[in-house]
């Protein structure tokens, strides 16, 4: 699976992690929403609405896990 959400089609995209069901759904021509286990959590602009669902996906990039990880060792060094 991966971490994009691709297009919308049809005015739904679900997207599956490990404990939610994660979906945008269409409302009307310009508004969109975001749902974890059908329960609308965000309404505003697909992009918006692509951005956040993306945002709670689960995310595998080990190097910006490293790269958060030399930050924080920066701060408290």
């Amino acid at each position: 699976m991966g971490r994009t959400l691709g297009r919308l089609k049809r005015g739904l995209m679900t997207m599956k992690t490990l404990n939610h069901e994660i979906a945008v759904r269409r409302l009307d021509e310009w508004r969109f929403a975001v749902a974890v286990d059908d329960v609308v959590r965000y309404v505003g602009s697909r992009e918006e609405c692509e951005r956040r669902a993306a945002i709670l996906l689960p995310k595998d990039d080990r190097a910006a896990q490293d790269h958060a990880l030399g930050r924080l060792a920066q701060v408290m060094g």
